[in-house]
């Protein structure tokens, strides 16, 4: 006869999840162009659509999520323009061939917007996606909201430039990926090293190429660029000295240390006689891929034993990742009969005095449980003093730490 029961459930880690947007058109950006002689746009949206994407990203550390990305786990999708709901701001969803906008409901593409209005010169129109991320593993909906990005046309007549950089509009960075950051750590462990393959794509120090066109004539010189923090739609602010992240800004490339950027938004404004020409923007992104880490030691004590050694091994896509404690936060612990979760040290690899976990010295008691809890590390931050003073080493490179 049964007389009571008890439900138990499987106990899955919270989703981390990153929100961007990007433009999947580059024969149809955010920007057109209007010449007033022929009264015609370029691109025309009415013959080519401009596609808006929201790039939802999710993942659970204990790998019970499926797929990075999240797209086709989108539920009550919206799309608003200058803050009203398209459907409200006088936008008509497309019916075969008239219409300003569809919405794509399927696959990894759920959410993107394809526009097909074409915008007067001198407007502009800020677009923001929001939905709801369905995690049914927790039985909850996580808000998602991107952010904005402006539409807006140009008279041909009056502004001809235009500005391209070499590089992705919306840079995504993983140390798990940078050789770069790895040839530093090992120079500065005394590790021998080879920088041969340091540079390769993926690493910290990235340079974005820059050119300036008249037409579609490329500029050499005569101009002059800034680079410009987003704070909001209609903000921007200077960047200067003390932005650390930022190494150079010259004509012709733009120089950032992804480490100390968790996420950040940037625009490039060219000036020709202190009058801006162009600009372009583009976003920086520090990414958290899954990982597992776990002890590698699985050698018996042997009696008298007083230290235990052990080193962590992370794997992350496939891949061993070399020196995990530069990455990650890694603290050890361990569990006996006697006491549990013991924590001893933090790092990729430890030593800890085995007679302080409160093993036994029998068969009911003479064992540890060895353990890892590892996070991810943050962006650098910049080392100052309890005065506010950046810290600097004796060549007067400034010191950073996460």
């Amino acid at each position: 006869m049964e007389t009571s029961r008890i439900r138990i459930r499987r106990d899955f880690a919270p989703l981390t999840v990153s929100v961007a947007i990007a433009c999947d058109t580059g024969f149809s950006p955010l920007l057109q162009v209007y010449d007033a002689e022929s009264g015609e746009y370029e691109p025309n949206r009415l013959l080519s659509p401009t596609v808006i994407r929201p790039l939802v990203n999710a993942n659970a550390v204990d790998g019970s999520w499926p797929d990075h990305n999240a797209n086709s786990q989108l539920a009550n999708l919206k799309w608003y323009v200058n803050g009203v709901e398209l459907s409200q701001a006088g936008w008509q969803e497309r019916s075969g061939t008239s219409g300003d906008y569809s919405i794509e409901y399927n696959g990894a593409s759920r959410g993107s917007l394809t526009i097909y209005r074409n915008i007067s010169p001198g407007t502009q129109l800020s677009f923001r996606f929001e939905a709801q991320l369905v995690d049914n593993r927790l039985g909850v909906l996580i808000p998602i909201r991107t952010d904005e990005v402006v539409l807006s046309t140009v008279d041909k007549a009056l502004d001809a430039y235009s500005l391209s950089i070499g590089e992705d509009t919306n840079i995504r960075y993983s140390p798990f990926l940078d050789k770069l950051h790895l040839y530093d750590y090992k120079v500065s462990h005394g590790i021998a090293a080879s920088d041969a393959d340091a540079k390769d794509g993926n690493e910290y120090l990235r340079t974005i190429p820059i050119s300036l066109y008249k037409g579609e004539k490329l500029l050499e010189d005569g101009y002059t660029i800034k680079l410009y923090r987003v704070n909001d739609v209609n903000s921007l602010t200077l960047i200067s000295s003390t932005d650390y992240e930022v190494i150079s800004v010259n004509p012709s490339a733009i120089t950032l240390d992804l480490r100390l950027i968790e996420k950040d938004d940037f625009a490039i404004l060219a000036f020709i006689d202190d009058e801006e020409v162009a600009r372009i923007q583009c976003s920086v992104q520090r990414i958290y891929p899954s990982f597992r880490c776990q002890p590698s030691n699985e050698t018996g004590i042997i009696p008298g034993q007083l230290e235990r050694y052990d080193e962590a091994k992370v794997t992350s896509e496939g891949r061993i990742i070399e020196y995990p404690g530069s990455i990650l936060r890694i603290v050890w612990k361990t569990t006996t009969a006697a006491i549990s979760d013991m924590e001893h040290n933090e790092g990729g690899i430890t030593v800890f005095d085995i007679q302080k976990t409160g093993i036994g010295s029998d068969y009911t008691d003479d064992w540890i449980d060895v353990a890892t809890e590892a996070v991810q590390k943050p962006a650098y931050c910049v080392a100052t003093d309890e005065s506010g003073n950046t810290l600097t080493d004796e060549n007067g490179n400034i010191l950073i730490f996460n």
